[in-house]
């Protein structure tokens, strides 16, 4: 009889065998999933910026605050001129260059927002950065002028809604295009503009308060945490096929 069917080999053989299976299966599972990353606004990455149509004096504040806001103040004297304020958010997506995205969601928690107008909204927009270098300051990258085109995109308070953009609540928005965009572009970094209509103001936490914006993405690319995962399951297997195959 062929000894690779003795008893003691036909055992062996299919432990090597359950071991590559497992070790397969479980590859193929986690890369079917993908896997979910959250990357977050650093300390610099959040600002205001402010500027007067008639006036000039541009500036950016809020830097280190707890929360990131923006406004618009009509003033209907002779001149008439509107004071606006935006907030700036940046998130940081390098990791993520190279995999394939499957999804991606931004969340914001409301500081709440209010209008001195018979109505009011605000609303959340992706800024196109262009052939900007961003290192994710805000102030350094000299966001603000390009921020003065309000992006529009994702309403987030509506004086119309009951209840629109509490203080406190939490809101989604689905991103995914605009990551992709950024990504294409070679960018290191997403980034959004909080802006509102007229007379109407309100703002969102920042990174300083620990609530900030955050960018929760499904890709191919596993963080680091899910490589040494990862590697203690093959290690796993690897000695579970070392320790039946010298038996």
């Amino acid at each position: 009889m062929d000894r690779c069917f003795e008893p003691s080999n036909m055992k062996r053989i299919l432990r090597r065998f359950a071991a590559t299976l497992i070790a397969i299966t479980c590859f193929n599972l986690v890369q079917a999933q993908g896997y979910t990353s959250t990357f977050y606004t650093p300390a610099a990455g959040d600002a205001q910026y402010s500027w007067n149509s008639r006036y000039a004096g541009d500036t950016y504040t809020g830097v280190g605050a707890n929360t990131v806001g923006a406004g618009s103040t009509f003033y209907s004297g002779t001149p008439s001129d509107t004071q606006y304020t935006v907030g700036i958010f940046m998130l940081p997506i390098s990791a993520l260059a190279g995999g394939e995205l499957y999804s991606a969601t931004l969340t914001v928690r409301s500081n709440g927002f209010s209008t001195w107008y018979y109505y009011g909204s605000a609303s959340i927009g992706w800024l196109d950065t262009g052939s900007m270098i961003l290192t994710g300051d805000v102030v350094a990258d000299g966001l603000g002028p390009a921020a003065k085109s309000q992006p529009g995109g994702f309403q987030i308070y509506n004086s119309d809604i009951g209840g629109s953009a509490a203080a406190g609540n939490y809101y989604n928005y689905d991103v995914a295009t605009y990551v992709q965009a950024d990504l294409n572009a070679g960018r290191s970094f997403s980034t959004f503009v909080l802006s509102t209509s007229r007379d109407t103001s309100g703002s969102l936490y920042s990174a300083e308060s620990g609530s900030g914006p955050m960018l929760v993405v499904l890709s191919s690319i596993p963080e680091p945490t899910t490589y040494a995962a990862l590697a203690g399951v093959f290690a796993l297997v690897l000695a579970f096929w070392r320790r039946r195959s010298s038996h």
